[in-house]
């Protein structure tokens, strides 16, 4: 039998978690929008994910690795502290390495850089962010509490020291400030209470790691880019309007993948315990999951097309044709890629990353390609139509190798 009650609490805790992220910073979108302007918004979300990009690279695969790690080690101190100081070591290395490449965008006058430079501190939050140990222990009321207080803090922030000529880098600067000041303290107690003093790890340790997590930290690039591009093409060729128009339904699918990923992660933990002990129970579970999943998101779907005119004059105060057609197109964006929850999870488990960095490089390939092709053949009205022919063509690409694993 599956222990469900572990499971149930690590997946409310991590929907609050997640709930609590996207709820209150959508809540500021109306707000950021009417001080700072739908044209200022636009670049400001062109920073933030170039933020969640090198997120992604300072993590090096650590927040799904990790979780996995230290769920299977919990109760040998000696193997956390390992886990713990190879994953914040090589996320400060990697962070070292971003800040260079930031600074040499900076001082070549990269249009727009200085949203760049001022959303490195999500990316400083990033690298400090213990979530991964809290998931694999699967104990997440203080890491809950302190995640919403850094989400509030950020709110009070914009709101208090934002006007309108004030410029839009500083929503992302404020964003990342509040993070870190919550996530210090959670390092310090998680040092404390699991005993994890001073750790030193080889430089051969830290190539082997380098190694093994090489092809999941590729994926989870290709994975952001393949989101992140068509965003990144259209900030350098249609107008701020417009830039922000697909800025603001860009945000409202990554709330979905907000709580995607929460579900996600709750599973992890103990996905990885059920393949290695009861590997035919775990594909009966993995079915049932998806059935859920497919039902629940349907019906978001179904919102989203139906709530699009009032969605966007909630958020922007004022009714937009190409705002309210953006949305409706990616409405079933969160559907498609809730369907491949479960197969992403498939293959971590089975420490298929080679499949997974295939996966990546081949979605981020037909990305750039549909990204051209849209820009230079489209009209600015088929834009919103560029997240679900991505997702829909990760659909078969996962089937396929996961057929593979069988073989």
């Amino acid at each position: 039998m599956i222990k469900s009650k572990p499971f149930l609490a690590n997946f409310f805790n991590l929907g609050f978690i997640q709930v609590s992220n996207a709820v209150i910073q959508i809540l500021l979108f109306p707000i950021i929008i009417r001080i700072i302007g739908l044209h200022e918004f636009g670049y400001a979300m062109v920073a933030n994910a170039y933020a969640a990009l090198a997120g992604l690279f300072i993590n090096y695969g650590t927040n799904q690795s990790g979780i996995k790690d230290v769920a299977i080690n919990k109760n040998n101190g000696k193997a956390l502290n390992e886990i713990f100081y190879t994953v914040y070591y090589t996320r400060f290395l990697l962070f070292l390495l971003s800040m260079m490449v930031l600074a040499g965008l900076y001082g070549f006058s990269v249009p727009h850089a200085r949203y760049f430079l001022f959303a490195s501190t999500i990316v400083f939050a990033e690298m400090l962010n213990p979530l991964f140990f809290f998931i694999g222990i699967e104990k997440l009321f203080f890491y809950n509490v302190a995640n919403l207080l850094a989400k509030l803090l950020s709110a009070l922030l914009i709101i208090v020291l934002i006007h309108a000529n004030t410029p839009g880098w500083w929503v992302n600067f404020y964003l990342g400030l509040s993070s870190t000041i919550f996530f210090i303290p959670l390092l310090v107690y998680l040092v404390r209470q699991y005993q994890l003093t001073r750790y030193r790890i080889s430089i051969e340790a830290m190539r082997q790691f380098l190694k093994h997590n090489f092809f999941l930290t590729g994926n989870n690039l290709f994975v952001q880019l393949q989101q992140s591009f068509f965003l990144f093409t259209l900030s350098g060729v249609v107008s701020p309007l417009v830039l922000g128009a697909y800025s603001l339904c860009d945000k409202i699918v990554w709330s979905f993948r907000l709580l995607i990923v929460s579900f996600s992660s709750a599973v992890y933990p103990r996905a990885a315990v059920l393949f290695r002990e009861q590997k035919e129970l775990w594909h009966s579970y993995k079915t049932t999951i998806n059935g859920w999943l497919a039902v629940c998101f349907l019906l978001a779907a179904g919102g989203l097309l139906w709530l699009a005119p009032w969605i966007v004059t909630l958020l922007t105060s004022k009714p937009d044709a190409l705002t309210t057609l953006y949305i409706r197109s990616v409405a079933f964006v969160p559907f498609v890629a809730a369907l491949n929850a479960m197969n992403v999870i498939d293959l971590l488990v089975k420490n298929r990353y080679s499949y997974l960095f295939t996966i990546g490089v081949i979605l981020c390939s037909i990305a750039i390609i549909t990204s051209f092709l849209f820009v230079k053949l489209g009209h600015e009205n088929w834009y919103g139509y560029f997240p679900i022919i991505i997702e829909v063509c990760s659909l078969p690409l996962y089937f396929l190798f996961i057929r593979k694993t069988h073989a």
